[in-house]
């Protein structure tokens, strides 16, 4: 995994353009701490558990121009979720994007401090309900497993799903070996060719999110639900690209194999 990270510093495909040319962030009018609902449009949602906050709102609103996009299936959901570290910590964003029979939706629901954990947890197990068809990249290996420990330390039923596809099994499939990593802004760089030029490290979620509950401006929680956001339509417009038999990109060359021996 080390020697993935260090590959990808410097990996930017000529042909990658910045994220920029594809999707609206929010404006900061001053350099001054603002409200979250000042910068992304959001509620406070109640639930039998006390309330948390969702953001909901057309992706086209987010990403334009959209590309090729799997089947708008109401029942599937692309998701990823956003921790304050490993096992044993809370969980406080579920990012998703699902098609409600009209249009593609972006959604996200957010934990705005710990307490808010098990209401957070409801309104994922309603979403889970009724889209129960999952899609990630890795996570029936880390997300799901993830929540599954949070719903049993908060005593709440794991909610029941249909499918789980997983992009990052297919990812390895095709491309191990062939791209300098299977990290999800590799495939972005070389398969979608979009560059993530402002976009906060993954590494810098947790802290990210202690110095929202400590100093609550809403521009240091818009940064990490920017890279959830993104993190979450990548699944979208990678999907088509993994989900085939061919390989879009050349695959590593074989050794030739060695010449069978002369007969005398």
């Amino acid at each position: 995994m080390e020697k993935d990270r260090k590959a990808d510093e410097n990996d930017r495909p000529p042909y990658a353009k910045a994220d920029r040319e594809n999707f609206v962030f929010f404006e900061l009018p001053h350099e001054q701490p603002m409200r979250l609902e000042e910068i992304i449009p959001g509620r406070e949602i109640a639930t039998p558990h006390g309330p948390c906050w969702l953001s909901e709102r057309p992706l086209r609103e987010f990403w334009s121009p959209m590309p090729s996009m799997p089947p708008p299936d109401p029942a599937r959901l692309w998701f990823d979720i956003e921790t304050q570290g490993g096992r044993g910590q809370p969980g406080f964003l579920f990012g998703a994007v699902f098609h409600d029979g009209h249009e593609w939706i972006l959604w996200q629901a957010l934990a705005r401090d710990p307490s808010e954990e098990k209401a957070w947890l409801h309104v994922v197990t309603e979403i889970v309900h009724e889209r129960p068809r999952l899609i990630s990249y890795s996570g029936s290996k880390n997300d799901w497993p993830f929540l599954q420990s949070r719903w049993s330390l908060h005593k709440m039923k794991t909610p029941a799903f249909h499918d789980h596809l997983d992009l990052f099994d297919n990812a390895q499939a095709l491309y191990r070996g062939v791209l300098p990593s299977c990290r999800l802004v590799t495939l972005e760089r070389h398969l979608c060719a979009r560059w993530r030029e402002s976009d906060l490290p993954s590494g810098y979620i947790p802290i990210a999110y202690v110095d929202w509950q400590e100093h609550r401006d809403g521009r240091m929680i818009a940064q990490v639900m920017l890279h959830n956001a993104l993190d979450v339509v990548s699944l979208l417009e990678l999907e088509p690209l993994l989900c085939v038999e061919a390989v879009p990109l050349p695959t590593r060359a074989l050794a030739a194999p060695p010449p069978l021996p002369q007969q005398a």
